[in-house]
């Protein structure tokens, strides 16, 4: 009966081997036809010859010989993806010239810094599963071995808590050893380097035709295809690595009588809804459908559908045709149809904003301008009510953004202007709220009170305690509080809104407490002034008496506000407006605008002005 039970453990321990075994076998395939199959076919992968020596504890390497040993005794619990992950660890060992680029460096802790480098690289290729003993430590990806190597020589700890795939403070990568039976066959040392770019080309060039196939299949099979415009598309893909993320994200239709419908001559883009329509009948060349393309593409991928912010979305659309069409003729992207487009040298450098503010100062010259939908904008806006979403979780704003990451990592070819960049780093920036750009104005323009100052001409409040002991008293010169004040003219006309009031008098009183303001000096106005003289910040928080509810004219109340004797020189001045006043106002001193966030239709004009606006309610881009 012990006989029988030693040979029922012998049985378990070899069926376990021999299942480790083929997890490994099938590892070696699945790394044959991956970007790491070049070096795996020139290396030969071995057992362990001592299953009880302890080393390697997982699996080891020789760089010169180009061996490789895995010692599937120790973890019979690993699976395919496990063993997938720690043989092309010891892949990258080799193809990363990890042992010759020691240089002099402390042999472990180098070891050390190639551990973490290669399982970065192996989890940023989705190429098997570390162990869970030795999870991928994220805070190192996308930095070089020697700069792991100087970080970690920093950090004591890491003497301590030395560990490889080798074992507890042993190297995996180690001198040559006797040859045991091998798993595959293999020859001698080859340029590791080499085999793995070599690898890395053929991913690439696997990548892009199995994605040329994909476009490239017989339209009657795929609706709404139109040849050309795939074409477009794979021009796209393999030439501007910027947008080609976002390329196969955007639907495309071609389709005639659907574009009549729309009322679409050329193009039209949904950035809602990640969709491009192309008029098919267009007699387009290649080159001319490339600009087009792109042109559609960079509205979806710079959210131009969703960044007019009150403005006249047409004109906002106008502008946006403006700076994207001289962008491509400066990239040399396609060749400008011969039908005509929105292009202007003079407009080189300016932003879509700067753009649409020359624009609504002549909108006369702006009626006969035409886009690539004729005389209506082809950034359509009539499904703003909608949000897509992609695996019930992330939004079509969240995918677009992630394509544009992607394409930034590509820039190594061509281009980009600069005005371009700078739009697409934008829009990783979270917007900077409406009060927290007024505090720094005001830290900019409203200094801090000064300590109040000591004088024995005055008599301290205490000194009734002491008489005998003369005890000065504290006090805050009266030209440090000039300083510190600002002026505020309040639109009081009939259009002003309360909400707008509540929330404009409540970020200025917070603000003017914090920085000690004694007083602001107040000035209401509609058609004529009213000096309301100088209120004490708490007292702009409660319920005062407004005076005025008529027109709205405010060059009268800045003209005062500048002209009285008892308001200091260098005082700024905020003017709270709701926008119908006067197209411009001038005063002679550092001043700002709190004007509300107001839609075209609502009525809101550009102001003319150098002046900082603040616009104090947010839109918000979708409804319910």
């Amino acid at each position: 009966m012990p006989h029988a039970d030693r040979k029922t453990k012998t049985d378990r321990k070899e069926e376990r081997l021999a299942k480790t075994r083929a997890h490994i076998e099938h590892a070696r395939r699945r790394l044959a036809r991956s970007l790491l199959g070049p070096l795996l076919a020139n290396v030969r992968v071995f057992e362990v010859e001592d299953p009880t020596s302890g080393f390697p504890y997982l699996a080891c390497v020789d760089p010169n010989e180009g061996y490789v040993w895995l010692n599937p005794h120790t973890r019979p619990e690993l699976g395919e993806a496990e063993w997938t992950f720690l043989l092309g660890h010891q892949l990258l060992h080799l193809g990363l010239n990890h042992a010759a680029r020691r240089e002099g460096r402390e042999p472990l802790v180098w070891n050390l810094a190639c551990e973490h480098g290669a399982d970065n690289l192996l989890h940023a290729f989705k190429l098997g599963r570390a162990p869970h003993d030795f999870a991928v430590d994220t805070t190192f990806a996308g930095m070089r071995e020697e700069d792991i190597y100087d970080l970690l020589i920093e950090d004591r700890r890491v003497h301590t808590t030395l560990k490889t795939l080798g074992g507890p403070r042993k190297p995996d990568m180690v001198a040559a050893r006797k040859v045991a039976p091998a798993y595959g066959d293999g020859d001698r040392r080859r340029d590791w380097e080499n085999l793995l770019a070599e690898g890395i080309r053929q991913a690439v060039d696997d990548a892009v035709r199995e994605t040329a196939e994909a476009l490239g299949q017989d339209a009657g099979e795929r609706p709404n295809v139109w040849p050309p415009a795939e074409k477009a598309k794979r021009w796209v893909l393999a030439e501007f690595p910027l947008l080609g993320a976002l390329a196969t994200e955007i639907c495309v239709f071609a389709d005639a009588e659907l574009c009549e419908r729309m009322d679409i001559p050329v193009a039209a883009v949904n950035g809602y809804l990640g969709e491009m329509y192309l008029h098919p009948g267009c007699r387009f060349t290649h080159e001319e459908l490339v600009f087009v393309y792109v042109h559609e593409l960079l509205h979806v991928a710079l959210f131009h559908h969703t960044r007019s912010r009150g403005r006249d979305p047409w004109l906002y659309n106008i502008a946006a045709d403006f700076v994207i069409n001289g962008w491509l003729v400066e990239m040399g992207v396609g060749k400008l149809p011969a039908i005509g487009g929105l292009y202007d040298p003079r407009l080189a450098g300016m932003s879509v904003e700067e753009v649409y503010d020359l624009l609504a100062g002549d909108p006369k010259r702006c009626k006969n301008l035409r886009g690539f939908r004729g005389g209506l904008g082809d950034v359509l806006l009539d499904t703003a009510g909608r949000r897509i979403y992609k695996d019930d979780v992330t939004t079509l704003d969240d995918v677009i953004r992630r394509c544009l990451q992607t394409g930034m990592s590509c820039l190594g070819r061509g281009t980009v202007p600069a005005g371009l960049l700078e739009e697409i780093r934008s829009l990783f920036a979270p917007p900077v709220p409406w009060d927290v750009e007024l505090a720094r104005w005001m830290d900019r323009h409203v200094p801090l009170l000064r300590d109040p100052r000591r004088t024995y001409a005055r008599a301290s409040r205490r000194q009734a305690s002491t008489p005998d002991i003369p005890r000065p008293a504290r006090f805050v010169p009266q030209e440090d509080k000039d300083a510190c004040t600002f002026g505020v003219v309040l639109d009081t006309s009939g259009s002003m809104d309360r909400e707008l009031l509540g929330r404009a008098l409540g970020a200025i009183a917070s603000y003017a407490e914090a920085r000690d303001v004694p007083a602001v000096r107040l000035v209401l106005c509609d058609a004529a002034p009213y000096d309301r003289g100088f209120v004490s910040p708490t007292d702009l928080r409660g319920v005062f008496s407004i005076q005025g509810r008529g027109g709205t004219v405010l060059q009268p109340a800045l003209h005062f506000l500048h002209t009285r004797p008892d308001f200091p020189p260098t005082a700024p001045v905020m003017v709270i407006t709701d926008g119908w006043c006067e197209e411009e106002l001038l005063c002679p001193r550092e001043h700002c605008f709190l004007l509300p966030r107001k839609s075209w239709q609502e009525g809101a004009l550009p102001l003319r002005t150098s002046a900082p606006v603040f616009r104090v309610l947010k839109e918000e881009h979708y409804k319910g």
